[in-house]
């Protein structure tokens, strides 16, 4: 999700605890460095790291390979399994921190919740227990009829009391020569009263798609609709046609239509908030939504949607047009890059004050580390280095924002 080019630029760093901003408008003046803790709604399941509010630090796991959880702290930089069994294996539901075959996680209210798949991955549970210890609960369950049914159903997250789900069946027959094909596909979201176990279906799939969920808050809920226009070549195809160093994303501002809509989950009503009759620029990142705001961009200007108060707000404007941009939501911030073949540039702009600090790109050359996950003090992200060599390092929120990359461990 970084901006990269050919060049190779110093490594900037900064000790001090103001950073000049450089807005896309060239506008320069001190601003404080400010965090925040994680969102208590809209919770968002993981695959490998999720925060923890009790902990501070991080729960993690090999998806599909770990069977239970492990935690980081990243202030005194130890891992440690939530067990406390003599000689426990920690491979039997009896273990707090064995959850079986994860497929998502979070932590909310002091409970974990996840979404697991058992029977040969062929059936899945949405599964509980207390984040203190104690016996994995099942809250609900999808298990297939006969041999040709599979439910590998997904997990979103957690807002306001209820976890929102997609429930999954594929159903397969055998070929001539023994392969299973698959023949039908059924997909739903729905959402799950967690207080009285009510689950309620929310949409069914059109065409063995469904929308994907941008965030969650109270009754609103924000969705994307991608759909290809007709006579659109195939990708693989277009790619073929395609000059050396067309950007990808090319193909989806040419052929595919968006639209961003809010959803109100009593009245089934919707509001469009942006779609291709604007310059609607796609952002391939997963952060798409941070408690109640959701980040978008069009044309040159970045905007952030308020689920709680049903308003938009401009949050920055680049000062000229990029061949590329990409933009991302976390920690209260929007992250917005930009670049062409020959340079990057990176800001991080404070949702609440609107403060923009210019990010190290290394002279021009990439964002130097790429947030993939946070806790409420930490980041997790990529870190390129000046041979080019991409690592995953942990880095606190201050240093990420002053550049201060001699700060970052693994």
């Amino acid at each position: 999700t970084g901006c990269y080019s050919a060049q190779d630029g110093p490594l900037t760093l900064s000790s001090s605890q103001t950073m000049q901003s450089n807005s896309g408008s060239a506008t320069e003046n001190s601003v404080e460095i400010r965090t925040y803790d994680i969102p208590e709604e809209n919770v968002q399941a993981g695959t490998r790291y999720v925060p923890s509010p009790t902990t501070g630090g991080f729960w993690m796991w090999t998806l599909f390979i770990q069977n239970y959880i492990q935690a980081y702290d990243p202030v005194t930089k130890s891992t440690y399994i939530p067990c406390y069994q003599t000689g426990c294996e920690h491979s039997d539901a009896f273990c707090s921190a064995y959850f079986g075959e994860i497929s998502g996680l979070a932590e909310y209210r002091g409970n974990f919740y996840a979404m697991i798949y058992y029977n040969d991955d062929t059936a899945s549970a949405f599964v509980t227990r207390p984040v203190s210890g104690g016996p994995l609960q099942i809250l609900a369950s999808w298990e297939p009829e006969n041999d040709n049914e599979v439910y590998r159903c997904g997990f979103y997250g957690l807002s306001f009391g209820k976890a929102y789900l997609t429930v999954s069946k594929e159903t397969y027959t055998l070929t001539e020569d023994g392969q299973q094909e698959l023949v039908g596909e059924e997909y739903s979201d729905c959402s799950f009263d967690l207080k009285t176990g009510k689950m309620m279906e929310l949409m069914r799939d059109v065409d063995g798609t469904l929308p994907y969920m941008y965030g969650v808050w109270e009754d609103s809920v924000v969705y994307q609709t991608l759909e290809t226009v007709k006579g659109a070549p195939a990708f693989e195809d277009w790619v073929a046609q395609q000059p050396e160093g067309t950007p990808w994303d090319l193909y989806g501002r040419q052929y595919y239509n968006y639209r961003l809509y809010s959803r109100n989950l009593k009245t089934g009503d919707e509001k469009t908030i942006v779609d291709m009759s604007e310059n609607f620029v796609w952002t391939a990142d997963p952060h798409k939504s941070w408690g109640q705001y959701i980040v978008y961009q069009v044309g040159r200007s970045v905007y952030v949607y308020d689920m709680e108060t049903q308003t938009v707000k401009e949050l920055f404007t680049y000062d000229q047009d990029w061949k590329n941009y990409n933009y991302m939501i976390l920690d209260g911030h929007v992250i917005a890059i930009c670049g062409t073949g020959d340079t990057c540039r990176a800001w991080a702009i404070d949702i609440a004050d609107e403060s923009v600090v210019e990010l190290d790109t290394r002279g021009g050359n990439a964002i130097a580390i790429t947030p993939e996950y946070e806790c409420n003090d930490y980041i997790v992200g990529l870190l390129a280095n000046q041979t080019g060599k991409v690592e995953e390092y942990y880095i606190s929120k201050e240093d990420f924002y002053r550049s201060n990359y001699d700060g970052t461990f693994s």
